[in-house]
């Protein structure tokens, strides 16, 4: 509404019978436009529960009981043109850039429905820059297949100010947008736990990355949550609790209630857990999650920034994260790993020489933060500064004492990267490739390697999009590494 006109008014909504919705809104107060946390805007969260066939009423007053409610702005996108793909799936997502790749949210629609029609997309932040990636489902198996099997397109979303629009024109310049599949776990019989913190993250087994995880409040009994990032073949586990205790933090059962739901070979397709509340708990061991928000970083544009986290105490490595280039001078970093009640080292340095590797200051830029882990998730502000510090970053390959030696190249690749490895003795060798969220990105390479010099080929690789990737290189019986690629 662009004004509101009168002390007293109406407004009607939609929604369906039986579901239950928050009603959020705000009024702009400071009169710039756009949401503002209260008090600097004045805003509200109202409930409607078990909506009754027919009209349903919710009477609000004004009050200074303020929420905030989070508000995310519109992108509304038209797509025109559409014909070749009438009745086909479309899936459309929202990629958030300044959250260095994380999803904002998708929407799936069963059919085109039309050669011209638009789309609502609530997700934006102000400030944020996004990748907008469809794909309308050609070959109809309902699933992503990469172009020109299916048709897919990415466009760029920059710099949100508020609402925004965006339009395409049905067109053959498709791009490989590694669409992922999602999970939801459809929860049932939550009682107990209505109006506690649900937290569930989503971990590939193979790799033991995390892809995903979400928390929330348990509204109503029955609620689905859902994470993005699956792969086809892959397998998965679920972990979840719900606070019972009520202290914003996990514990054990039966302090608080938790489960672990886990399935082999991920056939493709987004997937349906069922998961109805019960009393055979699982002690998940939550990690939780470190964010560090970077701002005023553009004299470090395009170079490669890397992070670790250390536990201080320990010197342990407990989660780390890479990209080759810093694109945009204020961004987010997000690492899961950390436990309550320790202390750690967030050590990242960004590649100031170019040199794809880290150098002691002031050859690179390098940084430390020490901080304690008391509440659980731990978000801190780093603005640039010259209070350099040598990190002392190691190299990020640590090689089995049967492997004399390990290079890939070229390294950046462009469709291929060949291997080329010396053993002291022959290994059943098993090669998988990661993307720097852990998903799974070349079919699995089984081989056996002979003591000596070996050479492999990976090929197939010009449809990946530009970024780091993790080569699992694992032999039996010699053990297992990790070799960074950038493309």
């Amino acid at each position: 509404i662009p004004s509101i006109v009168s002390a007293n008014f109406e407004l009607t909504l939609v929604g369906e019978t039986g579901g239950s919705y928050f009603i959020d809104f705000y009024a702009d107060l400071s009169g710039n436009g756009v949401y503002d946390a209260p008090p600097v805007d004045h805003a509200w969260r109202e409930e409607a529960d078990n909506l009754a066939s027919g009209d349903n009423t919710v009477d609000f007053a004004h009050n200074t009981s303020f929420t905030d409610v989070r508000w995310r702005h519109t992108l509304t996108f038209s797509l025109l043109d559409m014909t070749p793909h009438l009745g086909q799936l479309l899936g459309v997502r929202l990629i958030d850039r300044t959250r260095t790749g994380k999803e904002a949210g998708r929407l799936v629609i069963a059919g085109v429905p039309s050669a011209d029609f638009s789309i609502d997309l609530p997700f934006l932040e102000l400030g944020h820059s996004y990748y907008l990636d469809f794909f309308a489902d050609l070959s109809g198996n309902g699933l992503y297949d990469a172009p020109p099997v299916d048709h897919a397109w990415r466009l760029e979303i920059d710099a949100v100010d508020g609402d925004e629009t965006a339009s395409f024109s049905h067109g053959t310049n498709f791009t490989d947008i590694g669409w992922t599949d999602q999970v939801t776990v459809a929860m049932t019989d939550m009682n107990p736990h209505v109006g506690q913190l649900l937290e569930l993250r989503v971990i590939d087994k193979d790799s033991g990355k995390e892809i995903g995880r979400t928390r929330r409040t348990v509204d109503v009994a029955a609620i689905d949550v859902s994470v993005p990032g699956l792969q086809a073949g892959g397998n998965y586990q679920v972990d979840f609790y719900a606070d019972l205790n009520g202290n914003g933090t996990y514990n054990a059962p039966g302090a608080d209630h938790a489960w672990r739901l886990d399935w082999e070979g991920h056939p493709g397709g987004d997937a349906l857990l069922p998961f109805a509340h019960n009393t055979s708990f699982v002690d998940v061991d939550w990690e939780y999650l470190f964010t560090l928000h970077f701002t005023d970083m553009n004299p470090h544009l395009g170079q490669l920034l890397a992070l670790r986290l250390v536990n201080s105490g320990t010197g342990q490595e407990v989660g780390s994260f890479s990209m080759p280039a810093i694109m945009f001078p204020e961004f987010y970093v997000e690492v899961p790993g950390i436990r309550l009640d320790e202390n750690y080292d967030a050590d990242f340095y960004a590649d100031l020489n170019g040199n794809g590797a880290y150098d002691a200051p002031p050859a690179d830029h390098a940084w430390r933060l020490n901080f304690d882990d008391e509440t659980g998730d731990v978000e801190l502000e780093f603005a640039h500064n010259t209070n350099f510090t040598d990190i002392e970053f190691p190299a990020s390959v640590h090689l089995p004492s049967a492997v004399e030696s390990f290079s890939a190249f070229p390294n950046p690749f462009d469709d291929r990267v060949g291997l080329q490895f010396g053993l002291t003795q022959a290994q059943e060798v098993r090669l998988q490739l990661f993307d720097q969220y852990g998903r799974t990105v070349m079919p699995i390479r089984e081989l056996h390697a002979l003591s000596g010099q070996n050479t492999v080929e990976l090929d197939g690789l010009g449809q990946l999009p530009p970024g780091i990737y993790w080569l699992r290189v694992e032999l039996a019986p010699a053990g297992l590494f990790v070799y960074p690629l950038v493309k």
